[in-house]
């Protein structure tokens, strides 16, 4: 009898947008932070990706960040802000939680990676809670950024190291993170071929500081470098092989590419949050000329994603696909630096289309 290796389980993830500003007189007044993973990690290797990291159930959940947020004065009505009803099925992943919900501790998992990869800390002291009328809506509290802090290259080394040093690092520097500055972005799947699997929840935030003026402390063991761009300069970049950014967060940079101001992201990204995310898992199909990847809404899309465990093969040439297609939702792989999107399906979620410019009608490939 032959025993059948285990289904392969999907570890909890977040990752963190971060944008800055930047002088006004370009395209675009912000720019994204993407850094570039080292060979030794185990996961997109050398590729460009948003900071973050996989979720820890026994510190990023802790009774102790609870004790410590009360302790803080923060109240049980500011925890709820985060923990509202969304619009979208919670993804499983996304629901529940030990002492606090899941969405708190996904927040927590996301600022702890950014620290640790990039030694930002983006927090709060008691002045700015104290001073935040959640009662009157505003979006929320003023965001600080301790970079760069004493003795920083020394707790970033302890946070990589354990987990639960992101709590003593906010108790040292008598602050917290800012949960409430993240806005959920999107939640992806990694594909049922892939050997390492992942649920992420991407969230947004943007800073009031200028990208030159945020130091950052690359953490060597992970980060090979970090680059401050704008959705439009990552796209390309990509694209002419400079970087090698995953395809799922081409797709995201191609919607990142409709905001030109920081602020129209912001508050963007604030009222869209309420819709929460459907979670979108990428399906592979392969020709003779290329691989594609499809996603919700394409006609190719099967009602079970994570039965796909292997690519599907067509037996018709990629241009008749594309000349009998009438719904489509996909990316179009013919090298790792040439991808092609393509979508006609209504977005998700609130969320935009695919900016115009790199938005391709398959009729035309």
């Amino acid at each position: 009898m032959v025993a059948h290796p285990k289904k392969s389980t999907y570890r909890s993830s977040a990752s963190l947008i971060l944008a800055a500003k930047e002088d006004s007189n370009k395209d675009y007044d912000y720019s994204l932070l993407l850094i570039k993973r080292t060979e030794s990690t185990s996961y997109t290797i050398n590729h460009c990706v948003f900071p973050g990291g996989v979720f820890d159930p026994r510190d990023d959940e802790s009774s102790e960040w609870l004790n410590y947020f009360r302790s803080f004065g923060v109240t049980a009505e500011q925890l709820k802000v985060l923990t509202q009803d969304q619009q979208s099925p919670r993804p499983q992943f996304l629901s529940g939680g030990q002492h606090f919900s899941r969405d708190i501790a996904l927040r927590l998992t996301a600022l702890r990676e950014a620290f640790e990869e990039v030694g930002i800390l983006i927090c709060l002291n008691r002045d700015c809670l104290n001073n935040w009328d959640d009662t009157a809506k505003t979006p929320a509290p003023r965001t600080l950024t301790l970079d760069p802090i004493s003795d920083r290259s020394e707790w970033q080394s302890r946070v990589h190291n354990d987990a639960s040093q992101f709590l003593e690092l906010c108790k040292h520097f008598n602050v917290i993170p800012n949960l409430w500055a993240l806005h959920e972005w999107s939640v992806w799947r990694t594909a049922a071929t892939a050997n390492r699997k992942y649920d992420t929840v991407y969230y947004v935030a943007t800073l009031d500081n200028h990208a030159k003026n945020v130091s950052l402390l690359l953490e060597p063991q992970e980060v090979a470098s970090a680059h401050w761009m704008s959705p439009k300069e990552a796209w390309s970049r990509s694209q002419d092989g400079s970087i090698w950014l995953p395809f799922m967060l081409l797709y995201d940079t191609a919607r990142l590419m409709n905001f030109h101001s920081c602020q129209e992201l912001a508050d963007f990204s604030r009222h869209r949050s309420t819709w929460g995310g459907t979670m979108v898992q990428p399906v592979y199909y392969r020709c003779d000329e290329c691989m594609f990847g499809v996603l919700p809404g394409d006609e190719l899309y099967p009602s079970d994603p994570g039965a796909c465990t292997q690519t599907i093969i067509l037996p018709e040439s990629l241009q008749d696909q594309h000349r009998t297609a009438k719904r489509y939702n996909r990316y179009i792989i013919y090298d790792f630096h040439k991808v092609v999107l393509a979508s006609n399906v209504p977005p998700i979620d609130g969320h935009l289309q695919l900016q115009p410019l790199v938005n391709t009608k398959l009729a035309k490939l």
